[in-house]
């Protein structure tokens, strides 16, 4: 059965999510692209290549904002021109849509002047192309505004039929001016803009006069006055009638008309989805670039070799909390070129979070993004596995343990194919014997395959192999007058996160220890705990 590059899961539990999520396009379309996007795989290098070097065009791009404000009047019409490839007929507002689509799109092309011609050039997918034909077809009378309506100049039966309508009004207009005259000289009220005049109960002569009149009807009352209405005579209903059919016929010409344009623009379908593509590829790549750049990232060098090699890398989900704490994140260095690694060290040591980090710095240039290091040499993988507890696991009713083994099942199906394969703590929540014996097991079964793969343990002696890597982390660093400390959270303040590649007979520093003489467990434990260890 085929896997797809990387689960939902593993892509929350790497950190992705978040990363991904700083990646902000302006537009509908940006989104769709980013939405859609899949990450690169082994043999892709090349594209990958391009990829990075489209983001260098708008990392390098002085007037990046005027295109980021181009893109911000784009409004999302993908539904619109979904509907325009099919076979309806448009009303007036998806017409409308479309208008300013292409007023949006030549603005856009005039800040694309602010990147390299020569580059720009070279790549298909960024020739972004005015599409007069189809403007100017939505504005046949040139007016140069957004707006839209069914213009006269798309028919002479059209124009002929509103000139009717336009007479007959003014011959309705006529009658009812002369009849309101009429009745100002014959009783000195004045009909409203609505064709109404309100007079006095008090009035009753008045009112008895207005309520013999055959050109007025009572149209309402309350208790202190009467409302009196414009009543149509006959010459007046007769326009009315004239002009009722005259807009029903208007109504099938414009009909007709939007049934002509939307199958104008059904055969220039193709060009719109073609520009809006291209309009959420250049959203998506200045998203790309506008991330590298608030996060200080590099371009990534993509190696042929089965290696990784990241220099000052940072897990970028931790950076982002520690510093809404005033707190910076302590870079981490290493290179993968064997087949198997092994992070240890003591728990609360930064293993997980520097296995983390390699996870999100490949899957970043998987997805031809800039990533959070100082240098980064990368191959591409064709699956990112990683298992670290897999909460959704156990909701389904599976233990720690058995979540660990479902993980570990599925990372092991891809393990000839070109992995990058993260294993957290594995059969951490089993006893150690049989914990230590799986991990062994697991990492000799994994050092024969086509894969890189990451262990984070605390066990000894797993990494005692010429053919392993061992990355332990630094661990505690102890200022010599400290005795305990208040807060378990301040043991980070004294955490070397750094990682540094040792022998297979070296031992795991015994920092649980020391964490828990400063969380001020009993003397005796301690003193227990440090002779057992020996």
């Amino acid at each position: 059965m085929e896997r797809k590059y990387i689960t939902s899961e593993s892509f929350r539990n790497i950190g992705f999510d978040f990363i991904f999520n700083k990646v902000e396009a302006i537009t509908g379309y940006g989104n769709m692209i980013k939405d859609e996007a899949v990450p690169y795989v082994c043999g892709e290098e090349d594209k990958v290549n391009e990829e990075l070097s489209k983001v260098d065009m708008f990392i390098n791009c002085d007037n990046s904002d005027k295109i980021a404000r181009a893109l911000m009047y784009f409004k999302y019409i993908y539904g619109t021109l979904t509907r325009v490839s099919k076979n309806v007929v448009l009303d007036e507002i998806e017409l409308f849509e479309i208008k300013n689509f292409m007023f949006d799109l030549n603005d856009l092309i005039k800040t694309l002047k602010y990147l390299p011609k020569e580059k720009l050039s070279i790549y298909e997918d960024l020739q972004l192309k005015a599409l007069p034909h189809i403007y100017e077809k939505l504005d046949p009378e040139n007016q140069k505004v957004r707006s839209f309506y069914i213009y006269d100049h798309y028919s002479k039966k059209l124009e002929k039929i509103r000139k009717d309508i336009t007479k007959t009004e003014i011959k309705i207009k006529e009658e009812e001016k002369r009849i309101k005259e009429k009745l100002h000289d014959d009783y000195a009220v004045t009909l409203n803009l609505r064709n109404e005049v309100t007079v006095k109960k008090s009035d009753a002569k008045k009112i008895e006069l207005l309520s013999k009149e055959e050109n007025l009807r009572a149209s309402g009352e309350n208790y202190l006055s009467v409302i009196y209405k414009l009543k149509d005579n006959e010459y007046i209903d007769e326009f009315r009638e004239r002009l009722d059919k005259v807009k029903r016929v208007e109504t099938e010409e414009e009909y007709r008309i939007r049934e002509e344009l939307s199958q104008f623009l059904r055969e220039h379908a193709d060009e719109l989805f073609d520009a809006a593509y291209k309009v959420g590829r250049i959203d998506y790549l200045l998203a790309k670039a506008t991330y590298a750049k608030k996060y200080e990232c590099i371009r990534p060098i993509l190696s042929q070799k089965f290696k990784v090699d990241i220099k000052n890398g940072k897990n970028l989900k931790l950076a982002e909390t520690l510093r809404k704490k005033n707190k910076e994140c302590m870079p981490v260095s290493l290179e993968l070129y064997k087949k198997v690694t092994c992070i240890t060290g003591a728990n609360m040591g930064g293993k997980t979070v520097s296995m983390r980090m390699v996870a999100q710095i490949v899957l970043a240039a998987s997805y031809g993004m800039y990533v959070p290091a100082e240098y980064a040499e990368i191959c591409l993988f064709n699956h990112i596995h990683i298992s670290v507890g897999d909460d959704q696991s156990i909701e389904k009713g599976l233990s720690t343990f058995g979540a660990e083994i479902v993980n570990l099942k599925f990372a092991l199906e891809t393990a000839d194919d070109r992995s990058l394969i993260l294993i957290d703590e594995l059969a951490g929540g089993t006893n150690p014997k049989e914990g230590f014996a799986i991990t062994k097991a697991t990492v000799e079964y994994l050092k024969k395959r086509n894969s890189l793969a990451i262990f984070t343990t605390h066990y000894d002696n797993i990494a005692n192999d010429v053919e392993l890597q061992n990355f332990q982390v630094s661990g505690l660093k102890l200022p010599e007058n400290i005795n305990g400390i208040s807060d378990i959270s301040q043991i980070s303040k004294y955490m070397d996160y750094t990682l540094v590649e040792v022998k297979e007979d070296n031992f795991i520093p015994k920092d649980a220890i020391n964490i828990a003489k400063l969380a001020g467990i009993p003397v005796e434990v301690i003193a227990k705990a440090e002779e057992l260890v020996k």
